[in-house]
């Protein structure tokens, strides 16, 4: 960048200069030249000459207006000359870039097309004006662009008719390049976004990368032949190609190859992948289009690379007839990338959300799977102790059974001897009543014929007592035995019921 003449050594010295001086002593330093925009100096006299040969009115009128300022030795004119106007043009009739060529404004936009846009309104820079030529205003400078314009369109008692011109003129110029000025204490708050038309573009789709020089030799014939498919797909198999085309003519191998990605977003990012690894290492269509290095210092080929436009396509296919022409169409950029960008963003998460979701419910899988494999050994332990539970009560069940059996046989066996007892005895207390009443018929008998005594009757009655309180006895004990015999039986009865039932 053009480096800037600081304001205070340029205006050094203008405190001890006097307006009302004579020429020689204050304009003597500046006849020698005036310093333009950028900083470099430039000679009054050959803009002068330069505005007399195209515009001999305004020279006379500068002459006319050095000559009486010579003549009353005041550098700043007179009054008549401070509010008059010397400059006087068609210029409004005519074009832009005519009105710049005005010989009072020449060098100034000579000056502007040499910087760019952000140089122009670079706030460090300084600048003086044109139109205050062989005045008091041809030595001062303003710092930064905003001033000067500022100037220009405030000035209105040194040539306010040229400085109108030289606003107006600025303004389109600073518009045309893109120098926008923003007024101070209006920027709070105030920004402008992107456009939205230039939101989208359309791309080639399927996504394709053109890759060239590609030719390496001519054969036999003279035909050119150049890389094959597989080999240019394995030189960037990183980048994901689905397939690889080289374009041929009359000559053979053009030197041009295609390399065809899939038509997804995904296969677009390779794409652009790839060109932009292309692009860090200058081998980018800018570099193809200017003086290519053809060959590395090995003596190999270097391939450039770039997005492929609907043109390197039309190229392409210059040779190709009918079927074999590589088919492609123009797709919205955001209908193909973002649109799929954002929807592969959207099923990434969805497929974050499922595999948490998974991952919680496999982990409640799991724990249900050891909560039922626990209750399921506690279960089998459970059935085999069910199981030697039943084995030993079916064995204390026939062992029971078989006690009862044994008991039951026994009780019967008692009951049996006690039933034969008691029948014995029947018999023998039948046998003896029969004998007592035998003996008894026979003493009556012997009675009647032998008055009875009272001894006698005394002694039977007691016999007869004592043989009733006998029987009374045995049958007493008769019962009491088989009571006891049928509470024995129903207790180990009750006993063996229990025993069972606690088992099971």
């Amino acid at each position: 960048m053009t480096s800037v003449t600081d304001v205070n050594q340029l205006n050094q010295g203008l405190s001890d200069m006097s307006l009302n001086s004579g020429r020689s002593n204050c304009w003597e330093a500046m006849s020698k030249g005036y310093i333009t925009g950028d900083g470099s100096r430039r000679n009054w006299a050959t803009w002068s000459e330069s505005a007399t040969n195209k515009n001999s009115g305004l020279g006379e009128n500068v002459g006319k207006l050095d000559d009486t300022n010579d003549e009353d030795g005041d550098g700043s004119g007179s009054e008549d000359g401070l509010v008059s106007d010397d400059y006087d043009s068609d210029d409004s009739q005519k074009s832009h870039d005519s009105r710049k060529k005005n010989p009072w404004l020449a060098e100034l936009f000579k000056t502007l097309d040499g910087l760019t846009a952000s140089e122009i309104v670079e706030p460090a820079r300084q600048w003086h004006c044109p139109a205050c030529r062989d005045g008091p205003g041809s030595i001062y400078w303003f710092k930064g662009m905003k001033a000067f314009v500022t100037h220009v369109k405030t000035k209105g008692t040194r040539r306010p008719k040229l400085h109108r011109d030289l606003a107006e003129i600025l303004d389109e110029e600073l518009c045309r390049r893109g120098a926008v000025m923003v007024p101070t204490g209006e920027t709070y708050g105030q920004w402008k976004g992107l456009d939205k038309e230039f939101e989208d573009c359309e791309i080639l789709w399927p996504p394709m990368v053109i890759v060239m020089n590609t030719q390496l030799e001519q054969d036999q014939t003279g035909k050119w032949i150049g890389i094959g498919p597989q080999e240019l797909l394995e030189y960037f198999e990183s980048y994901e190609a689905m397939r690889a085309r080289s374009s041929f003519g009359p000559e053979g191998h053009l030197g041009m190859s295609v390399l065809i990605f899939d038509t997804s977003a995904v296969g677009y990012l390779n794409a652009e992948r790839l060109n932009n690894h292309f692009n860090r290492q200058g081998l980018d269509r800018n570099a193809w289009n200017h003086q290519p290095n053809l060959f590395t210092p090995d003596g190999k080929r270097q391939l450039y690379g770039f997005l492929a436009t609907q043109q390197d396509l039309n190229i392409f296919n210059q040779h190709s007839p009918g079927k074999l022409k590589l088919k492609y169409e123009l797709a919205s950029y955001q209908e193909k990338v973002v649109k799929e960008l954002k929807k592969m963003s959207k099923d990434s998460q969805e497929l974050l959300w499922y595999k948490k979701k998974i991952a919680k419910q496999e982990r409640s899988f799991k724990a249900l799977e050891d909560a039922f494999g626990l209750l399921s050994q506690k279960l089998r332990k459970h059935e085999e102790e069910n199981k030697i539970v039943r084995q030993r009560s079916h064995m204390y069940h026939e062992q029971n059974k078989e006690e009862m059996d044994a008991q039951e046989k026994f009780f019967k066996d008692q009951l049996k001897v006690i039933q034969v007892a008691r029948d014995a005895q029947k018999k023998q207390i039948g046998k003896s009543c029969a004998v007592a009443d035998a003996n008894l018929r026979k003493e009556k008998a012997e009675n009647n014929m032998k008055p009875e005594t009272k001894e006698m009757e005394e002694e039977r009655e007691k016999m007869m007592i004592l043989h009733e309180k006998e029987m009374a006895e045995m049958k007493n004990k008769h019962a009491k035995e088989k009571a006891e015999m049928a509470e024995k039986f129903n207790t180990k009865l009750d006993q063996l019921k229990n025993s069972t039932s606690s088992e099971s």
